[in-house]
């Protein structure tokens, strides 16, 4: 005869209360319980000797673990919307040495995916000899955006160096909740791509074909208007003195 084995469940759990106010009562018939609030969990104990509020990053040890997991639901990037993508960031690349980006956007009434270039600044560096490093770009999003259009993700390019999430974009990217993808080695067909995605401070590495339908070979016919919304500030060093000169194209 066999038996089936059963999942046994804690026939008490710590209880865990809501901090939902500056006057939420202590429980006095509560030895040992955590508390909930805004900032954070706290386990609470009432001592015959104390009383004590410590904060924890340990819930009732009675609970299953649970670990942070992200499934992608955005809209599928179509081809010859990544392909115009990287065509853009080649022909920046070609035209001033420096980053680019644009956003990604969702047409609600069309079902379709848009790519919108918004006004921007890229910042190179410009050594004595003509070369320029890439630093960053930044840009806000277009105010006059339609209401049925949703920003849902951005991608810009690293222009010669890696595909990969530097720390400035970490940083920008903290609150930003969307996809995010990078572009890098322009200089190759096809570049690399890299793609995560953010959500309330925490990244996710995706493979790019998860979110973007196939990529074959860059389109270089750009739209004049994309180009004229990029402008570089141009940082000028005068190596004896490492005295930057600063100038805008």
């Amino acid at each position: 005869m066999s038996t089936r084995s059963k999942t046994r469940r804690p026939s008490t759990v710590t209880p865990i209360l809501l901090k939902t106010s500056a006057q939420t009562p202590w429980p006095e018939d509560e030895r040992l319980f955590y508390l909930l609030g805004c900032d954070g969990l706290y386990l609470c104990r009432e001592h015959e000797f104390f009383r004590s509020c410590v904060k924890t990053t340990a819930g009732p040890s009675e609970l299953a673990a649970q670990q942070p997991f992200f499934e992608p639901r955005f809209p599928t990037i179509p081809r010859p919307i990544i392909e115009r993508a990287v065509g853009f960031f080649a022909r920046v690349a070609e035209l001033h040495g420096s980053e680019a980006a644009a956003l990604l956007v969702w047409d609600r009434p069309a079902a379709c995916v848009r790519l919108v270039v918004p006004q921007q600044t890229a910042t190179v560096s410009e050594s004595a000899g003509g070369y320029r490093y890439p630093i960053g770009v930044h840009y806000e999003p277009p105010p006059d955006l339609p209401e049925e259009w949703v920003v849902f993700g951005d991608i810009h390019c690293h222009v010669n160096h890696a595909a990969y999430a530097s720390h400035t974009d970490i940083h920008d990217e903290l609150h930003s909740a969307g996809l995010h993808i990078v572009v890098g080695r322009i200089q190759n067909e096809p570049p690399e791509i890299h793609v995560e995605a953010v959500v309330d401070g925490e990244r996710f590495v995706l493979a790019p074909k998860e979110v973007i339908a196939a990529y074959e070979s860059r389109r270089m016919r750009v739209p004049k208007q994309w180009l004229d919304r990029v402008e570089v500030d141009v940082e000028r060093y005068q190596w004896s003195s490492y005295v930057p000169i600063r100038g805008v194209n």
